[in-house]
């Protein structure tokens, strides 16, 4: 008997190739059969009849035809993109004015700023005042210039 385990890694390696080429000899041998089979079974080519003779009919303007039909498709979508550019451009135009009227405010304190950004969001001079450990009159200042600058809900 064998004694299988004297065999390496190489001789194991060696005998995987010698099965795989054994196999794929078979699958073309049976890939040939096959093919061969479906030739044979495959009808005759008709001949090929040449065509008859057709009147000459002058070529219609298919540019003039392409143009037609290319504006009645991008019509309504050229249309749609305009509005939305229109609508961008609007908002952008928004955005550029509350940034130029940012840029012309003066610069506020840091140490004031968590407090206008409180203010911003409408709360009452005691709860800044709180939060931000100030007194209750700086916190009153704080939501007066919020409300100055169109920050504050103004209440």
């Amino acid at each position: 008997m064998i004694d299988l385990s004297a065999i390496g890694w190489k001789e194991g390696a060696l005998l995987a190739l010698v099965i795989l080429a054994i196999y794929m000899g078979y699958a073309l041998m049976r890939l040939a059969t096959l093919n061969a089979r479906r030739n044979a079974e495959a009808p005759a080519p008709a001949p090929v009849v040449p065509p008859s003779p057709l009147p000459e009919v002058p070529p219609p303007d298919i540019e003039a035809e392409l143009d037609t039909l290319f504006d009645a498709r991008l019509a309504p979508l050229m249309q749609a993109l305009e509005t939305r550019l229109d609508l961008i451009e609007d908002r952008l135009d928004g955005v550029s004015r509350r940034l130029e009227t940012v840029n012309q405010l003066p610069p506020v304190a840091p140490q004031y700023s968590e407090a206008l950004s409180l203010a911003a969001r409408g709360l009452s001079a005691e709860d800044i005042a709180e939060q931000c450990d100030m007194s209750v009159g700086e916190a009153e200042l704080v939501r007066t210039l919020a409300q100055s600058r169109g920050l504050g809900d103004g209440a």
